[in-house]
């Protein structure tokens, strides 16, 4: 969106497709400011706007304070995690010394409502291929959300996103809003300790499913059904997406080792769901597909329970 910007530090255009190009790994300090997130969020009274102006009590605006736009409104007792916070977190994440990781994007989404940077961790192989892990640290300052840290990896080869919702590990986990370096510390530690178990797991889930066998024909209609109670246009709508699923997995060459397999099946809808470009691309398009990368995608936490189901 118009005041949104991103970055990339490996010299090369982010995967997501949209940001700048900038050479080197930088610090959090660069970070900032390539990203153009040196802006801070003021808190202001909200006042009822009628025949007098009233002061509104409980409630403040959170607004951006280079462009004075409201992101959101909240209560009084709502504590802003300004974005030098996310990157001082972040500098904590990169300099533990217990993994080695690296700076890959920053940004904001939405006018600013929210922000986030991803960290790479050391690339892993899952069934033969080599996939990226990554930390995705992610702030709203519109109130819907505080500081929160996600798991999810990308298959280099494709760009298929892997963010599987394990019961043995969970995806993300949430930071209180953070103020004194030691408390940054230990919870850096934490997401990292949680992180590496993640990843871990996805690797075991991975080859657990590579081993099992689904019909996809099956998956998809479970996926994307057709009923009475559909209109015609969605029933086409579906149709056309389960053909095209179906020849991603006839097609794409680094599917067919695992093609037949639960592990092929979900990958297959993953790169429709990862790469597929929309019939009508909105101005927010882009935007409301880094979020869904962030927070997970409903389509594919569905598609994984039917998976499991069917598998055998």
């Amino acid at each position: 969106m118009e005041n949104d910007f991103m970055f990339s530090g490996r010299g090369e255009v982010p995967w997501h497709g949209i940001g700048a190009v900038l050479d080197g790994v930088l610090t959090s300090d660069e970070a900032i400011k390539a990203a153009k997130l040196t802006w801070k969020v003021d808190q202001v009274p909200v006042f009822a706007a009628n025949n007098w102006a009233k002061q509104i009590p409980g409630y403040l605006a959170n607004v951006r304070s280079d462009t004075k736009e409201v992101l959101g409104i909240v209560s009084d007792r709502y504590c802003v995690a300004q974005n030098q916070d996310v990157f001082a977190f972040a500098e904590e994440l990169i300099g533990n010394g217990r993994v080695k990781c690296t700076y890959e994007t920053a940004g904001s989404l939405f006018n600013g409502r929210r922000v986030f940077m991803l960290v790479n961790m050391p690339k892993g192989r899952i069934v033969g291929d080599e996939y990226q892990p990554h930390l995705c640290l992610s702030n709203a300052h519109d109130g819907s959300a505080c500081l929160q840290v996600f798991f999810t990896g990308i298959r280099v080869v494709c760009n298929n996103t892997l963010q599987a919702a394990l019961r043995t590990a969970k995806r993300k986990i949430a930071i209180r809003h953070l103020s004194g370096m030691d408390v940054r510390k230990n919870e850096a530690l934490r997401a990292m300790g949680a992180a590496s178990k993640y990843f871990k797991n996805l690797e075991a889930f991975a080859s657990d499913l590579a081993g099992k066998k689904v019909n996809i024909t099956k998956v998809l209609n479970a996926l994307f059904p057709a009923s009475k109670e559909m209109s015609p246009r969605q029933i086409k709508a579906n149709k056309e997406v389960k053909e095209l699923i179906k020849d991603i997995l006839n097609t794409k060459s680094d599917l067919q080792n695992i093609k037949g397999t639960a592990w092929g099946t979900y990958n297959a809808i993953a790169d429709y769901r990862s790469n597929a470009e929309p019939k009508r691309r909105t101005q927010t398009h882009t935007d409301h597909k880094m979020a869904r990368f962030l927070d997970g995608d409903p389509i594919m936490n569905q598609a994984q329970e039917i998976i499991l189901e069917l598998a055998a």
